[in-house]
């Protein structure tokens, strides 16, 4: 699950290209203990005033256990069409991998909905959900396993809230919650997500990140943790 809600940028109108620069070092459990290296860039090129490609890139290098491993990370593409200045749509696609966690890779696509229910000058709450269809290839981690790989293919829902909230002069907190579930299993079988990003803005352009993520999946398809934690902590470079 990829938290984009918290890393979508607010639109600055008076410039075609915006972006964000954001190196972070992070701590997780997984099969062994895992330290990772990671860089983040995001990316928004406004069009005519009413569309927006948005870009996140994201590339980690870790250490599991005593190996060095490129062991993840995604790109993200979404076209923003806003149709007022509170609701838009984004048809999106991404691709995942997570090597240590035993994703070899995952690709999904679909079409999502953004509305903002509270749009104050320190406080902002928007709603987002929409369909996408997934395809992932998991490592089966049980021994000897026959086949080796477990695939899946589903078409999933997406609801999702989230919350901005500037703390002052220079704070800034962002949390989100979601939920995502196959139309035949909506509770049976769901995924939870929820995120917090706090960032203490030094300057205008430079700030220091802390984000926490925690996925819950009721029902995995390969034998593994349901819960999945990470904490990261790292500089924003804003351009």
């Amino acid at each position: 699950m990829l938290f984009s809600e918290n890393l979508t940028m607010d639109i600055d109108s008076t410039k075609t290209i915006q972006g964000t620069l954001l190196p972070v070092l992070d701590f997780k459990t997984e099969k062994e203990n895992v330290l990772t290296l990671k860089n983040t860039a995001n990316l928004n090129l406004l069009i005519k005033h009413k569309r927006v490609i948005n870009l996140i890139n994201k590339l980690e290098f870790s250490t599991y256990g005593k190996k060095l491993t490129v062991s993840g990370g995604y790109v993200h593409v979404e076209y923003r069409y806003l149709l007022s200045r509170a609701f838009e749509v984004y048809p999106y696609a991404e691709s995942q991998w997570a090597e240590s966690r035993g994703m070899e890779y995952k690709i999904s696509t679909g079409l999502l909905s953004r509305y903002r229910i509270i749009n104050k000058e320190k406080y902002l709450m928007f709603a987002s959900a929409g369909m996408f269809y997934e395809f992932e290839k998991w490592e089966d981690p049980t021994p000897n396993a026959a086949p080796s790989h477990v695939y899946s293919r589903s078409i999933k829902s997406h609801l999702s809230v989230s919350f901005k909230h500037h703390l002052g002069e220079h704070w800034e907190l962002t949390t989100t919650a979601i939920h995502q579930a196959k139309p035949d299993s909506y509770f049976k079988e769901a995924r939870f997500g929820g995120a917090a990003d706090l960032k203490y803005n030094i300057t205008p352009k430079i700030g220091i990140n802390g984000a926490y993520r925690v996925i819950y999946d009721t029902a995995p398809i390969v034998p593994i943790r349901k819960t999945y934690t990470t904490i990261e902590a790292g500089l924003s470079v804003s351009f």
